[in-house]
């Protein structure tokens, strides 16, 4: 038998058997496959079906993209003519402090970046975390950039004082011996030993170590919690950097993107530390932050040592914020240096005023 007919049998056979297993089928579950008329209306019946399904589903997501649409809030952004508005209003100011730039077409950093160049200023000897806290819009430079703190460390450590109250039974009255405090500086150390007759209370070193930003009063509190290398433990209760340091170093080294998260604790405890607002509102008029915004409300913690210069600040601008700004050889400073740089110590103050008036320029309503 050749190939041709062996083909042909075995597709006749085929055909056969799938003839049988229809009429089987339809047998048994009363449809007949071999009426025309049923095959053409359950095929337009399926096709219906599909197209149906389709349309929903299409509708659906249509709806579904509507209710998305309406969730998104509305971003009502100043208006230009507004930012300029305020641009010719301050104007007189700016050029009579030499800190005229194009706030109300520049971003914050590109703003501070112009200001370094004008300056011979590296931008990598600044650093800074801003934070609108109405709309908590977060802006920052060089914000993982380990830089020296200074005395900035003692306003979480307040913080931690107050938290722990209740925990190591302290008191507000009490008056704690300061003798065998650690200290950093003999002259200072025995000043207080001797003014305060050898002790001092709680307010006592909250005032001194946050107005004065003196050593002795912040390590007596430091001793309330059980010592310096119990407090750097506790540090990340206001939060965590992104960087690799986490808070702050045994070298006493932070970044500004972890103390913008302590800022923006006591900003959302602020009656709970109305104490500690009301001393570092106090600190160092006429200086750092304020150098340069005699008419503003600013409660802030600077922080000096060596080629570093900085501060960490709440600004009660129309639209409030909070700001941290940390410096190095501003003015020329070095590690090596012993006295605040007065050069730098300006330029910290013309650098808050322009970080300032982008914020009014852009942010205040």
């Amino acid at each position: 038998m050749s190939k041709i007919k062996k083909i042909i049998i075995s597709v006749i056979l085929l055909f056969s058997v799938a003839i049988a297993s229809l009429y089987y089928y339809g047998h048994t579950h009363n449809v007949n496959f071999f009426d025309f008329k049923y095959i053409q209306s359950y095929w337009k019946s399926n096709d219906y079906n599909t197209n149906t399904n389709n349309e929903q589903k299409d509708t659906t997501k249509d709806n579904h993209d509507n209710i998305e649409k309406s969730k998104e809030p509305e971003k009502k952004g100043k208006s230009l003519e507004a930012k300029k508005a305020v641009m010719k209003a301050d104007t007189p100011t700016m050029n009579a402090y030499g800190l005229y730039y194009d706030y109300a077409n520049m971003t914050l950093p590109e703003v501070i970046q112009a200001y370094a160049k004008e300056y011979g200023i590296k931008n990598s000897q600044i650093a800074f975390s801003y934070k609108n806290l109405e709309t908590g819009e977060l802006i920052e430079m060089n914000e993982t950039q380990p830089m020296t703190a200074g005395s900035t460390y003692k306003l979480p450590l307040n913080m931690l004082v107050v938290d722990n109250f209740e925990k190591y039974n302290l008191s507000m009255t009490k008056r704690y011996d300061i003798t065998n405090t650690y200290y950093e500086y003999d002259g200072e150390h025995n000043t207080y030993v001797k003014v305060f007759k050898g002790a001092m209370t709680i307010p006592q070193m909250q005032y001194y170590s946050l107005v004065h930003s003196e050593n002795t009063p912040a390590y007596a509190l430091a001793d309330r919690l059980g010592g310096m290398s119990e407090v750097y433990k506790m540090y990340s209760n206001y939060g965590e950097s992104k960087a690799e340091l986490k808070t702050f170093s045994t070298e006493n080294k932070t970044t500004t993107n972890y103390y913008i998260q302590v800022l923006q604790h006591l900003w959302d405890n602020r009656e709970k530390y109305k104490d500690i607002r009301a001393y570092i509102g106090e600190s160092f008029p006429g200086d750092y932050y304020k150098r340069y915004l005699p008419n503003l409300v600013i409660e802030q913690k600077p922080g000096y040592v060596k080629e570093a210069l900085n501060v960490d600040a709440i600004v009660y601008e129309k639209t409030p914020y909070i700001i941290a700004l940390y410096t190095a050889g501003l003015g020329g400073a070095t590690p090596a240096t012993e006295e605040v740089n007065l050069v730098g110590l300006d330029q910290v103050g013309q650098i808050s005023y322009v970080i300032n008036e982008w914020h009014r320029v852009n942010m205040n309503p």
